[in-house]
């Protein structure tokens, strides 16, 4: 019997064995499942190259702080340690004695005061005097010149109206003798018109009024190519003899030469104009008379085509428009003469308003001014004199009493200044001396010592790899230990241009001023900047971990239709986790990523069958 259970215990181990035999043999012969593949897509975002620089946070600098002058120290109102504002006072020296010293200088500056106020009675009469007579003597120079002003402008404004006048009329008098022939034109077209229109008596009578305004304006032109244009040759020539001797006396006064000559020739040109105007006055009126003949003779005409069966008679409508435009220019050329006989008038004003500047007043009012001059120059001079010969101690009275007041103002500032305030905000390092003791100006170690902490940099080395890529100005960001996360902004302020060897090795000393520190922020904070060398803002980036390298290349694989293709690419920059691609892929490319490391050195796992505590059966290759 237990021979059986013992050939039944075999028999079944056996079967146990076999079968997992099989299992075993089952699973070795089983395809291995395939891995699968990590990937990260190309996407665009910001790569920043910093540089790090470690260091500790100091101020920018101390201020050292005197009294203005010497002096014991009163009072102290900080301690070492503490922050200060600028403007905020931190001691106070002794006043005993500079109160002295000011009471004693306005003693001295109220006694250099009366002696100056004595000296200066001495001259009072002798000053007012000589006021007065600067006062009357510019009231005589300023009369006089205010006259020779006023005659000066109106013998300016005087010679250029009269030659404005005269070029005036010149173009309104040939205006007027080419109009006379313009209306001859007009009468002939008239003529022509009537002549060519239906013959009714009214035609006929506008005929013979058209005639005898055609006679009328060949009587005019008859006396302008007669009378007028010898009395306008006259007129032309009297104007100019008269500028000439205007422009003799002017370039006489110029010159301070005698400018009676030109005074004497003038009142001879004024002759000859006047007798020339009067003969160019008629001549106008002449043909102007004829011209208003032929005006009453046009008008006649228009009367004539204006009657009910004229004005039935179409065929006279060109006549009719013809002989308006005919009266408006008759018309004009009375105005036109009306008002050539005016400009002959108003010119003849501005020329007595000259004749007079020129014939005495202009001479007389240059002799008041010299005269006035000479008067006044006299009677400086005395008063002048007189004043001069006061007591010479005036001067030194007034030296006297500006060094009393100097030494006034330099008391009364070193009583100011007793109150020693800040000049800077910060934190007080060092004062040299207690309520009690003496204080110096010339301190070289500064009685008070103020750390300026309003602006503060972050000190810290680099190695000759880094020192090359950093310049001043570089943004930087700043974290502070003892601050924690919060992070502000700075600048590369200074760079050693000279290495420093520590332990063997050359390292650089770098300054990043912060912008603006935390309140939190203290001198001997540790802290770190990160300064920022490169960046691109909108960069195609992939993992770090995506970019292989093989020969000497780098490059990346890249999923195409499912399968992996090694893909040259050109990259830019990097940082700790991405890399710039710049050429080789788009945004939204598969990039393929290493597989972790567990899963690519594990083999087959060992499988354990239960039962009777037996261990675990080794598969191949353990």
């Amino acid at each position: 019997m237990e021979k059986g259970r013992g050939l039944m215990s075999i028999m079944q181990k056996g079967l146990i064995g076999a079968v997992a035999a099989g299992m075993l043999a089952a699973a070795c012969s089983s395809a291995p499942v395939a891995a699968e593949v990590r990937t990260a897509q190309v996407a665009r975002g910001a790569v920043t190259q910093t540089v790090a620089v470690s260091g500790s946070v100091s101020s920018a600098g101390t201020v050292k702080l005197n009294p203005a002058t010497n002096g014991k120290v009163a009072q102290l109102y900080v301690t070492v340690g503490q922050q200060v504002t600028a403007g905020q006072p931190l001691a106070k020296l002794d006043t005993t004695d500079l109160q002295a010293a000011l009471t004693t200088a306005q003693n001295n500056v109220d006694a250099a005061q009366t002696n100056y106020n004595k000296a200066l009675s001495g001259v009072s009469d002798a000053q007012s005097s000589y006021a007065q007579t600067q006062q009357s003597t510019a009231n005589d120079i300023a009369t006089a010149q205010q006259a020779l002003a006023k005659l000066t402008l109106n013998y300016g404004a005087a010679k250029a109206n009269f030659s404005s006048l005269y070029g005036s009329l010149i173009n309104d008098l040939a205006t007027y003798v080419s109009q006379i022939s313009v209306a001859q034109q007009q009468v002939q077209k008239i003529q022509s018109d009537l002549a060519a229109a239906t013959q009714i008596s009214d035609n006929r009578s506008a005929q013979t009024s058209m005639n005898q305004a055609g006679a009328a304006l060949g009587n005019a032109q008859s006396y302008v190519q007669g009378v007028y244009t010898a009395a306008e040759g006259d007129y032309v020539a009297a104007v100019h003899l008269v500028l000439n001797e205007v422009n003799a006396f002017d370039a006489a006064i110029a010159a301070n030469a005698d400018p009676t000559g030109a005074s004497q020739q003038l009142a001879t040109a004024q002759v000859a104009y006047s007798t020339a105007v009067a003969r160019l006055t008629s001549a106008i009126d002449a043909p102007n008379g004829q011209i208003g003949s032929a005006l009453s003779s046009a008008t006649s005409a228009q009367n004539s085509l204006n009657t009910v069966n004229a004005k039935a008679d179409v065929s006279l409508d060109t006549a009719r428009a013809d002989i308006a435009a005919l009266l408006v220019t008759l018309t004009g050329e009375q105005q036109g003469a009306t008002n050539a006989k005016n400009k002959i008038t108003q010119a003849g004003i501005s020329l007595a308003t000259i004749t007079d500047a020129i014939s005495g007043s202009y001479i007389t009012a240059l002799q008041n001014i010299t005269a006035a001059q000479i008067r006044a120059a006299q009677s400086l001079q005395s008063a002048q004199t007189s004043l001069n010969n006061q007591p010479s101690n005036v001067q030194s009275a007034q030296n006297s009493l500006n060094n009393a007041e100097t030494a006034l103002a330099t008391a009364q500032s070193n009583l100011d200044n007793t109150v020693i305030k800040a000049t800077v905000a910060g934190v007080i390092v060092s004062i040299s001396a207690q309520a009690g003791e003496n204080v110096t100006s010339a301190s070289t170690t500064g009685f008070i010592v103020v750390a300026n902490t309003s602006s503060m940099a972050l000190h810290g080395t680099i190695g000759e790899a880094d020192i090359v890529k950093l310049k001043a100005g570089q943004v930087a960001t700043v974290t502070v230990d003892a601050v924690g996360t919060e992070k502000m902004t700075g600048k590369v302020t200074s760079l050693d241009p000279v290495a420093t060897i520590a332990s063997g090795v050359p390292v650089y000393g770098i300054d990043v001023t912060i912008d603006l520190p935390s309140a939190s922020v203290r001198p001997g904070m540790s802290g770190t900047a990160n300064v920022i060398i490169a960046s691109s803002p909108n960069a195609l980036t992939v993992p770090n971990l995506a970019v292989k390298t093989a020969s000497g290349r780098r490059y990346l694989t890249v999923m195409k239709d499912g399968q992996q293709v090694d893909t040259a690419v050109t990259f830019g920059l990097a940082n700790d986790t991405v890399t710039e691609v710049l050429t080789g892929v788009q945004e939204g490319d598969v990039v393929v990523l290493p597989q972790p490391r567990a899963a690519a050195t594990s083999g087959t796992r060992g499988i354990q069958i239960g039962g009777g505590g037996g261990g675990p059966v080794p598969g191949p290759g353990r």
